[in-house]
Order: structure tokens, then sequence, then C-alpha cells
């Protein structure tokens, strides 16, 4: 997909504080050192666009980014290692489940899982949580780039074994752009439902 157009376009620290529902919305969950902002820069190849940081946990609140106005991507904080404030790190947690509940321009969700690491206790949750829901989600394996191609081949076959074929999985990685042409089907076929 052609990006014509990428804005920032507003951010929720709190339930109720988001922007006016409007477009379609896909939001990006994962932990907070997999690479959501680098991925998110490279989908709209605007570098900076989304904030990358050396420290992960970085985002602290729901940020709505909208494209060719047509839809938003909906960046969301980071789980597990995230740095502030234990108080701030509870208010999360009803923030996003929230939003992922209760959003009704929210068309799916692309869970963001470091290749290397695979799925873990708290993705299984996430999974759980968004099928309960009934919303759409695909699984993104990021930073491909990092492994060697026989560790591509195991990476990806774990996931597809937990995964089995009802979620969608797509190889990615911000540093060659290797899936972003397969994110962006995904993305455009929920958004234009």
């Amino acid at each position: 997909m052609k990006v014509t157009g990428a804005r920032f376009v507003g951010a929720a620290a709190t339930p109720g504080s988001e922007p006016p529902a409007g477009p379609p919305e896909v939001a990006l969950a994962g932990r907070s050192n997999v690479g959501k902002s680098s991925l998110l820069n490279a989908l709209l190849g605007r570098r900076g666009l989304a904030r990358t940081s050396r420290t992960p946990g970085r985002t602290r609140q729901l940020n709505f980014f909208e494209v060719n106005e047509r839809f938003r991507l909906v960046d969301l904080p980071g789980y597990g290692f995230a740095v502030g404030p234990e108080a701030d790190r509870l208010a999360w947690g009803p923030l996003v489940e929230g939003y992922l509940r209760d959003r009704p321009t929210l068309r799916g969700v692309v869970v963001i899982v470091e290749a290397g690491r695979g799925l873990e206790a708290e993705e299984d949750q996430l999974l759980e949580y968004l099928a309960a829901l009934r919303r759409p989600v695909a699984v993104v394996a990021t930073k491909m780039d990092k492994l060697r191609q026989a560790e591509v081949r195991r990476a990806l076959d774990a996931f597809r074994h937990r995964l089995g074929d009802a979620v969608p999985l797509v190889a990615f990685s911000a540093r060659t752009g290797e899936g972003r042409d397969a994110l962006w089907r995904l993305v455009i076929g929920w958004t234009r439902a």
C-alpha cells in the first residue's frame, strides 16, 4: 500500500480520553521491547513518527495515527517490562482492556512478538482475551533479520504449531521491509470490512 499521509491525531492516558471514534482502527499490541514503534515507522514509511527508545516501556498511552485519511493505527502501551511508577502501570490495564473491549471502530488487533522469543504466557492471555471479544487478530513475528536461516524456520514452525490456521502469521523485519506488504494486506482487509 502507498502511504500518502500519516499523522499523529491524539493520545489517551486514561479510559474515555481517546480521540472521538471516526475511521476504522487497527491496534498494535505487544511486549515493551518487541519493536512496535519501529514496525509502525517502517509500515508508514515515516521515520520518527512513532518514537523509538533504547529503553523499553516508554509508551504509556494509546497513540492514534491516521493513515491516508482513511483509517487509524493505534499503538498500545507495551506489556511486560515497562518503566514508570507502579500506579501508572496498573492504570494501563483498564485503559487497554477498555479500548479493546469497547471501541466501536476497532477492526482488528496485530499482536507483535519478537521472533526469537516466541509466544509466552502474556501473548497467550492476550490472544484468549481477543478471541473472547471476537476481535480479528494476527500475529507479527518481528526482528526476523536478527535470526539465522535455520532459526527462522524453527521460529516460524513454533508459531504455526501454537497458533494453528485460525490466526494469520506475518514474518516481519523493520530493517529489511520483509513482511510489510503482507501486513498491509491484513490491515486493509480489516479496515474495508
